[in-house]
């Protein structure tokens, strides 16, 4: 996982695997999704990041995503 945030344009993105994005979804204003071509998760971009969370609150994020497709098996 890379975190990088962009000042200039007040976005973050949070890229979880090197895969390209074969399409990007928008969840809701300023976050948006890209997905490879399996629908994998590639990555979250976040914009307005100012006003959303204080910087130094990044390590503490937890996000709830919805998602599509089965639910995985439980052991």
């Amino acid at each position: 996982m890379k975190i990088s945030y962009d000042p200039k344009a007040d976005a973050l993105y949070i890229k979880f695997q090197d895969a390209g994005a074969a399409r990007t979804r928008k969840v809701e204003d300023g976050l948006l999704v890209d997905v490879d071509g399996g629908g994998r998760l590639v990555g979250i971009e976040i914009i307005g990041m100012k006003g959303r969370i204080p910087i130094p609150e990044l390590g503490r994020i937890i996000l709830d995503l919805p998602r599509s497709g089965p639910e995985p098996a439980r052991a």
